[in-house]
């Protein structure tokens, strides 16, 4: 049987629809099982610190229960972690959550850039009530090293990897998913993460232009109109940091995020050649 045969077999449900995306692991639409809307992602067990995932599935659920936009990790086949053996036997763990329905928000709109600014906003507003967790701090700060380690007054739980393809508008509500980079780290270094995915795209399809309005909307999204003070230097001091670890990561892969450490040699050509053309904002 094929991973999807294993799968639908696992969950005891009709059957997947695989989705795009899932740079971290292989994403599935669940089809039936207990009539929930379900997104199913499997995991190289290898690759995956089972204690850690563990907290960021309690973490997840217990932001849920402040944010109902948060997409909660849901249970099927009555298990929150199923360990799954493909015939050539390689071992996976496969978690389940709510699957968002809707569109996903345009950084090329103004008004979805200031949206997706203050849903981050609020859901640090929302994380900064959880209790405090043994998760390390975000991949990226970890791979910071001398001045690149920025730090702030505060730190606090991170959503880790917030950019559009992880928000779905749902019924007026941006729900929000994949808390699988979770982890503590300076506020802004967060909203830098976010600015980082749409410069990255922006300059690979030469439309840099998109990203400075991206920007200014997001930024203003994220303030409100009482909200925290952003220091433009700092946040570009994070861009600076956020590129530094993967170039960090591309030279030494064995200890790189799974997304960078399975690349094809096409994406990782794409990722090298962004990393060379970037010219830091500070000095």
């Amino acid at each position: 049987m094929d991973l999807a045969e294993c799968l639908v077999a696992a969950l005891a449900v009709d059957g997947v629809e695989e989705l795009n995306g899932g740079h971290q692991s292989r994403v599935f639409r669940v089809v039936g099982g207990n009539g929930l809307p379900a997104v199913a992602k499997v995991l190289n067990a290898s690759m995956v610190n089972r204690d850690e995932l563990d907290l960021r599935l309690d973490v997840t659920a217990a932001l849920a229960d402040l944010d109902p936009r948060v997409c909660r990790p849901v249970l099927l086949a009555d298990q929150r972690v199923i360990d799954l053996t493909t015939a050539d036997g390689q071992m996976h763990l496969v978690v389940c959550f709510e699957f968002a329905l809707g569109a996903e928000p345009d950084p090329g709109s103004a008004a979805d850039a200031e949206e997706m600014g203050a849903a981050l906003s609020q859901l640090h507003l929302s994380m900064s009530r959880l209790a405090a967790t043994p998760l390390p701090v975000v991949n990226a700060l970890r791979a910071g090293t001398g001045d690149d380690a920025i730090p702030s007054g505060t730190h606090q739980l991170l959503h880790g990897d917030f950019n559009a393809s992880n928000l779905r508008h749902a019924d007026g509500v941006l729900r929000m998913f994949d808390f699988d980079d979770c982890g503590y780290g300076p506020p802004e270094f967060d909203v830098a993460n976010a600015l980082y995915m749409v410069l990255f795209d922006a300059t690979t399809h030469g439309t840099v232009d998109a990203y400075k309005s991206f920007r200014r909307s997001f930024v203003d999204g994220y303030v409100g109109d009482s909200g925290p003070f952003l220091q433009p230097e700092f946040l570009d001091r994070f861009i600076d940091l956020r590129v530094h670890a993967l170039a960090a990561w591309l030279d030494d892969l064995d200890n790189a995020p799974i997304g960078v450490r399975t690349a094809s040699s096409s994406w990782n050509a794409t990722l090298r050649s962004f990393v060379s053309g970037y010219r830091p904002a500070t000095h």
